[in-house]
């Protein structure tokens, strides 16, 4: 790869601004600087070799020029005037100086792309949309593109000249036409500029400004590792006619290809359901149909056991009655016996006082011996009572027997 270094002069920031040449011919591609606002920036940063596949086989020409970023963008002490003075002087030197550079020493006569990665391509954005017909195209990597970011407070019409989100009305209509243009962002924590990137989109769609924008995962992160990716798939893409296009629709094919795999799977899927369905209904069927003879049978059960309850509940209620029945007898009997017993035992009480008497007297009748006819009488008399007595305790105990008798089962 031949590498040519030149120094160019900028009247109005007075200085002097070296330029690297990568490759002899091929597409010229302006690019500007990240941070360390080198003309070595690409280089240091890998893009070079990333790219040198395109510059060797002269697909591409790399014009690597310093940028003035310390002394507009990023001096954020200096006063307005004087950073928005130089920002103006370098984009005069890239208009006026750097552009004749390039079409004098590229043979291929075409407009050159404008490039860049974080402040780079805030530096390309603003020299398109400035001069759309000096540059043929754009690639911007990871760039904020509101100068409200470096004016903060301060920010009033003269940065609005230099802030791309607000000069994109100033682009005249088909003034980007045919101008491939490609904007990519990673949606890692460090790509804080993702929003400035958005709004870019927003703007330059309602513009009818046609331009691709990629937003890369969530893992892709502010960094010369995927500068260099995105680099090496976008840069083709723009030297392409209707590359951009292609890129889209071959993503779109890729989207749609796996969605058409992801459904040929789904419905595999859907498949195996319904046909693992379809046998679960023929086994509820079956089940239904083992289950609905089960239950006639059931059923048939359920009626019988109810007869047998309610003839046994009959026998039951019956069988009860029967046994109050008796109950009502047995408490009559009880009754009598009761009754019958009391007599008994009133006419024992008879009987063995009448016994003791006798006995008092069988006791006095040796000291009774005058009193003979009348002991004898009381005898007589004490006679006919244990004999009442015995004949009422004998009838009694008739009547108590007979009742127990009554009350055996």
């Amino acid at each position: 790869m031949e590498i040519t270094d030149y120094t160019l002069e900028s009247e109005g920031l007075q200085k002097s601004l070296d330029v690297e040449v990568y490759g002899t011919e091929g597409r010229p591609v302006i690019v500007f600087p990240e941070g360390d606002s080198s003309c070595t920036s690409w280089d240091n940063g890998g893009m070079v070799d990333a790219l040198s596949d395109l510059i060797e086989d002269h697909r591409i020409q790399l014009f690597c020029v310093d940028s003035d970023d310390e002394g507009g963008w990023y001096s954020r002490f200096a006063t307005a005037d004087y950073r928005l003075a130089n920002i103006s002087a370098y984009f005069d030197f890239v208009d006026n100086v750097l552009s004749p550079f390039v079409r004098e020493h590229n043979s291929s006569w075409e407009l050159p792309i404008v490039a860049g990665a974080g402040m780079g391509a805030l530096n390309a954005t603003l020299a398109i949309l400035r001069r759309p017909d000096l540059f043929g195209g754009l690639l911007a990597l990871s760039g904020t593109y509101d100068a409200r970011d470096f004016a903060a407070d301060g920010f009033d019409e003269r940065w609005a000249d230099f802030s791309p989100v607000d000069i994109i009305d100033q682009v005249p209509d088909g003034g980007l036409e045919n101008h491939p243009i490609a904007f990519v962002c990673g949606q890692g924590p460090s790509e804080t500029c993702i929003g400035s990137q958005r709004i870019m989109e927003g703007l330059l769609a309602d513009k009818g400004i046609d331009a691709t924008f990629e937003y890369w995962g969530l893992d892709v992160s502010h960094d010369w590792s995927w500068w260099q990716e995105e680099a090496r798939q976008l840069l083709p893409c723009l030297l392409e006619s209707n590359g951009l296009l292609k890129r889209k629709l071959s993503a779109r094919f890729a989207i749609a290809k796996a969605a058409a795999e992801h459904a040929a799977e789904r419905l595999r899927v859907d498949k195996e359901e319904l046909s693992a369905a379809n046998a679960e209904v023929r086994a509820a069927r079956s089940k239904a149909k083992s289950t609905t003879a089960r239950i006639a049978v059931e059923e048939a059960a359920v009626e019988a056991s109810t007869a047998a309850e309610t003839k046994l509940a009959k026998a039951s209620k019956t069988a009860w009655a029967k046994r109050d029945a008796i109950a009502a007898q047995l408490a009559e009997a009880d009754e009598k016996a009761r009754a019958a017993q009391d007599a008994a035992d009133a006419a024992a009480r008879d009987r063995a006082s009448a016994e003791w008497i006798a006995g008092e007297a069988r006791a006095d009748a040796a000291q009774a011996v005058a009193e003979k006819d009348a002991a004898n009488k009381r005898v007589a008399a004490a006679k006919a009572a244990v004999k009442e007595s015995t004949a009422t305790a004998e009838k009694t105990a008739a009547e108590l027997e007979a009742t127990n008798a009554k009350m055996q089962p």
